[in-house]
């Protein structure tokens, strides 16, 4: 399913404050315009009222004379005489069922029915369709009901008026609660942009590109503003020394394994080279012999082949490869022989214990370094004939891998440090550092046993890959 697109936040808290500057703009807006069109309502009503009373008073001295001629003539003359308000009929039904008198306009269809709801109800007021208001009441003279007043009065031109004002305003009140959002959303980016600098640049430094924020994009104006950015600023100068230190350390790191390496190369070569000097000699006094001339060329075989081993085995540890392998026994003769050299200048023995098939399904080349560099710290903190162990069996799908020495032990806070997956602040060289990242990469746990002055067994516990999660 394809993901939906969502605005980075930068622009949707702008558009949101836009948004609702728009709606409660607009709203507002419509609201007052209803009430306005609610009291414009009442004002008719009111309108009609008065409308009646002018009527009633001028048809009441006809109605008490009995004198139906006059009160048709009073109609006519109010029909006759209009302002703002024009009349479409006015009605004066007699009391007890008496006859209508009624005037009509002009354009009014003689046929047009009186609404039943002026018998029905004393006193009233509706809209018709047609834009008109019908109003009538009782014509109440000293208590007595002569009758009902009705008069259908042409609101239409003051409604379609009032329409024509509602839509200009919503028009108006449309431009400018868009031009009001407008300002909103950019007014909100302003206010924005500082953060949006910091998300930009924390951004940048995920992908490798640590800058810090120029002194000329500073805001001068906003102080929270301002001491954020600084603080982003003292972290980047952090994370920069930070770099050069670690840099620094690896460097240190590389020239270590520099040493090591041509030590281990020189002390392994000198041995062979010995014997291969005497063979070389026995051939030059003896060559014309058959028997020392064969027992030469076997030693000066032995002797390549002696240091060839030594020559693979070192770099299979120092130097850096790609391709994966799965750990092998031939590995673990292979760090006796790295170690050889520390051990003999110490009087340091190795022993190893291994119950594991061959090979075991995890990454050789970072088990040999992790195992190399506890195997020396282990011989370095040993006394003159002891004896160094190496264990490794396989406990389900879990390779555990032991190293003991009877040195003078680990302090228990950089033990506790060192389980938990962090490099002690003091006490610790390049090599635990290199063990804790390993160990980390292969999903590995570490577990110390010290006890000061009696010896130390570390442990490695490492999870056996299985085929699917082996590198193709």
């Amino acid at each position: 399913m394809a993901k939906a697109l969502v605005l980075p936040v930068a622009i949707r808290l702008p558009l949101l404050a836009a948004a609702m500057i728009f709606i409660v703009a607009v709203a507002s807006t419509q609201a007052a315009v209803t009430l306005m069109g609610r009291q414009t309502d009442r004002l008719v009503d009111a309108l009609g009222q008065t409308y009646l009373d002018g009527l009633s008073a001028s048809l009441l001295p006809h109605v008490l004379a009995g004198d139906d001629r006059g009160t048709r003539s009073a109609l006519s003359q109010a029909m006759a005489f209009q302002t703002d308000v024009a009349e479409r009929r006015l009605v004066f039904i007699k009391a007890g069922g008496g006859p209508v008198i009624e005037i009509r306009r002009q354009d009014v269809a003689a046929d047009e029915p009186l609404p039943g709801a002026i018998m029905a109800v004393e006193q009233g007021a509706f809209f018709r369709d047609d834009g008109s208001k019908w109003v009538w009441r009782r014509l109440i003279s000293s208590g007595m009901n002569h009758g009902t007043v009705a008069a259908n009065l042409d609101t239409s031109a003051l409604y379609s008026g009032r329409s024509m004002v509602r839509w200009s305003l919503l028009a108006i009140d449309l431009a400018f609660s868009g031009l009001c959002a407008v300002a909103g959303f950019f007014i909100v980016r302003r206010i924005q942009r500082p953060v949006t600098m910091v998300a930009t640049r924390l951004y940048d430094a995920a992908l490798g590109v640590v800058r810090p924020i120029g002194p000329q994009e500073i805001p001068t104006n906003d102080a929270q503003a301002e001491r954020m950015i600084h603080a982003f600023n003292a972290m980047v100068h952090a994370v920069a020394e930070r770099d050069q230190v670690l840099e620094h350390l690896a460097e240190q790191q590389r020239a270590a394994d520099l040493g090591r390496l041509l030590a281990t190369v020189a002390h392994e070569v000198r041995n062979p080279l010995g014997g291969m000097r005497t063979a070389v000699s026995t051939l030059k006094r003896f060559g014309d012999q058959e028997q020392p001339r064969r027992d030469a060329v076997l030693f000066l075989e032995r002797g390549i082949s002696a240091l060839q081993h030594v020559v693979d085995a070192t770099l299979e540890t120092y130097r850096a490869r790609p391709e994966w392998r799965p750990l092998a026994l031939a590995d673990f003769e292979d760090l006796r022989l790295l170690i050889d050299a520390d051990g003999r200048s110490r009087n340091v023995k190795l022993d190893l214990h291994l119950d594991i098939p061959d090979p075991v399904q995890v990454p050789a080349l970072d088990v040999r370094q992790i195992l190399l560099n506890l195997l020396l710290n282990a011989v370095r903190a040993s006394s003159d004939g002891d004896v160094v162990e190496l264990s490794a069996k396989l406990d389900q799908e879990t390779l555990l891998v032991s190293v003991a020495d009877k040195g003078r032990g680990i302090d228990q806070q950089m033990a506790e440090s060192i389980e938990g997956g962090s490099v002690p602040a003091t006490g610790a060289g390049l090599g635990v550092a290199v063990v804790i990242r390993l160990v980390e990469n292969l999903r590995g746990r570490v577990s110390i046993q010290s006890i000061p002055g009696t010896g130390t067994t570390i442990t490695l516990r490492l999870p056996v890959q299985s085929t699917a999660e082996m590198p193709a």
